[in-house]
């Protein structure tokens, strides 16, 4: 065979080879890459069930449900205790006012001035419709200011009374005297229920303030436990994962086969004669053949190079 048709058929085998290793390289990263990716989907699959199971652990602390009850129990408490200790405040600034205009109507029934006399009381009665009437909470006296509100100071107008007569003037007082009375002593169980609502108050907050803090521990440890499992998988996986994609390298060893007898052919020196193509250069460039067919020249010989 002549040099010509030797180059033609290396030629002609280099393009196969290189077709076969492109197209067994192709294949087998294809399906190295569909297997990767069925591994990846397991296990993220995998992955996100157990994040679910550490979320749902973190949440189902036994004593959470408990403690939420006995924060909400304190809340409401504390809200009801609030809006009575509010209330009672604001009946404290009005009650001196009724006091003051009290005394100026006691002033004006002796003296007989009737125009002081229904001014004073016009700011009274109006003072009156300021009050509000305290929600009930445990441990609060009766203030008697849903009976004022309702009956008023129990006095008249001057005309009724006729503060121009010693009688007139002498009923007006006493009618007054009695009111101041019951303004005094709405004024002082007003003291003490403002007193009892601010010391529960305090110590609804300082109980709440406990029980939240509880909350918020068992919380937090909670997430932080589950936060760092969570981490702990998620790097684990990932290392899995890792470990199985270069195993998965193996898998195109077949095709560098045929890549290496490609390489070997690329390197060979330009064709010049048989024994050139057969045997290489002195740079180690070699064809992998072995046990060539005998021609009639020459014995059968067999061609073991290195690369």
């Amino acid at each position: 065979m002549s040099s010509s048709a030797i180059n033609r058929a290396l030629q002609v085998s280099n393009l196969l080879i290189s077709r076969l290793s492109a197209a067994s390289a192709a294949s087998a990263q294809t399906l190295a890459n569909f297997r990767l990716k069925l591994i990846g989907d397991q296990l993220t699959n995998q992955l996100n069930k157990r994040i679910a199971e550490l979320k749902a652990k973190s949440d189902g602390d036994q004593q959470l449900p408990l403690l939420n009850q006995q924060s909400a129990a304190l809340s409401q408490k504390l809200a009801d205790y609030a809006k009575a200790q509010a209330q009672i405040s604001q009946n404290g600034n009005v009650l001196p006012d009724i006091g003051l205009q009290l005394g100026t109507l006691a002033t004006a029934a002796q003296a007989g001035d009737a125009t002081t006399f229904d001014q004073a009381l016009t700011v009274a009665r109006h003072d009156i419709e300021l009050l509000q009437i305290v929600s009930f909470v445990p441990g609060l006296q009766p203030d008697g200011i849903e009976p004022l509100k309702t009956n008023g100071l129990g006095i008249q107008s001057s005309a009724t009374y006729n503060l121009g007569t010693p009688a007139g003037r002498a009923q007006a007082l006493s009618d007054v005297q009695a009111a101041q009375a019951r303004i005094l002593q709405q004024q002082g169980a007003g003291t003490q229920n403002e007193q009892l609502t601010a010391s529960v108050t305090q110590s609804l907050e300082t109980q709440l303030t406990e029980v939240n803090r509880q909350i918020a521990n068992r919380q937090n440890t909670d997430i932080i436990e589950a936060a760092g499992e969570i981490a702990k998988l998620k790097q684990q996986t990932q290392t899995q994962f890792h470990l199985i994609e270069l195993s998965f390298g193996k898998i195109a060893q077949s095709a560098g086969i045929l890549t290496s007898i490609q390489n070997a052919n690329n390197i060979l020196p330009p064709p010049g004669s048989i024994v050139s193509v057969l045997v290489g250069d002195s740079n180690g460039g070699s064809l992998f053949v072995s046990n060539l067919p005998p021609s009639s020249a020459t014995p059968q010989t067999t061609v073991q190079t290195t690369a």
